[in-house]
């Protein structure tokens, strides 16, 4: 019996966790020689997901491990911890899947990408309600100038990824390091994928897409060009933004120390030009 470790954060997501884990324990059941666990990293939620966690475990006998956290963890530092404990405690996994919790997974084809999991890690890319791509790989072109990669494209490998749903091979798991502790929320996903494939690992995206999610709206975000620019450059600074010195720390790492201090530079002159 081969093992799968799915590893998650959440945060007052109560529905959407739920329904993602009762997705994915739908995919379980399609793969007689698997056996899933979860590590989900509860963010001190305050809608009742941890106890129902609990009683999904109790009720489905799914193997849910709930890490508490002090509500200041946010994507990064809660995907982090949950990569950490399953670094030690689920350390014989055959496959590890990090996965967000509002994907609407694709039973059958979350299966099929399991079965077909091999010596590369597999990204699978998601579609909005309107079937659109939403999230998935990405390659860069030049410099830090990237694009998508969907299941639809003839070459579907890739640098990095968007990790909504991102398949690792146990050995290239275990090999890795993990996701950066100069991130809180965004870039971590981005970065990991970067350090892995500078170990020498091979990324792609899935032929067929994993499920649905939409993307995030950047009403309200340091990318609404209908805000006062003030608030845009504060809203940017947050941690839900993208504070200067982790995106700096993530250009310097991966891109070197010249592109860190032009590109650096770069959403200061686009907020400035109400872009």
């Amino acid at each position: 019996m081969k093992k799968l470790t799915v590893i998650m954060t959440c945060f007052n997501r109560k529905d959407y966790t739920l329904r993602c884990i009762n997705s994915l324990n739908e995919t379980a059941g399609l793969l007689a020689d698997w056996r899933f666990n979860y590590v989900v990293v509860d963010d001190n939620s305050t809608d009742g997901t941890e106890d129902a966690l609990v009683e999904l475990s109790a009720a489905a006998g799914t193997d849910i491990c709930v890490l508490k956290g002090n509500g200041n963890l946010f994507y990064t530092g809660g995907m982090r911890k949950g990569i950490e404990y399953a670094k030690v405690h689920c350390a014989d996994s055959d496959g590890y899947l990090l996965a967000n919790d509002d994907v609407r997974f694709d039973s059958a084809s979350v299966s099929h990408m399991i079965a077909d999991m091999d010596a590369a890690v597999l990204v699978g890319a998601t579609k909005d309600d309107d079937g659109r791509f939403s999230y998935g790989g990405i390659r860069y072109v030049k410099g830090i100038k990237y694009i998508p990669v969907k299941p639809e494209d003839d070459d579907r490998t890739c640098d990095t990824f968007n990790a909504n749903c991102v398949l690792v091979p146990g050995d290239i798991f275990r090999a890795s390091p993990n996701m950066d502790e100069a991130y809180n929320h965004s870039l971590g996903d981005f970065d990991y994928g970067l350090q892995i494939k500078r170990l020498g690992y091979r990324a792609e995206v899935y032929r067929i897409y994993a499920g649905v999610c939409n993307k995030n709206d950047v009403r309200g975000t340091w990318n609404d060009t209908t805000l006062p620019r003030k608030l845009r450059l504060a809203k940017k600074e947050g941690i839900k933004g993208l504070p200067r010195r982790e995106w700096y720390h993530f250009l310097r790492k991966n891109f070197g120390v010249a592109t860190a201090f032009t590109r650096s530079l770069t959403p200061y002159i686009r907020i400035l030009l109400g872009r």
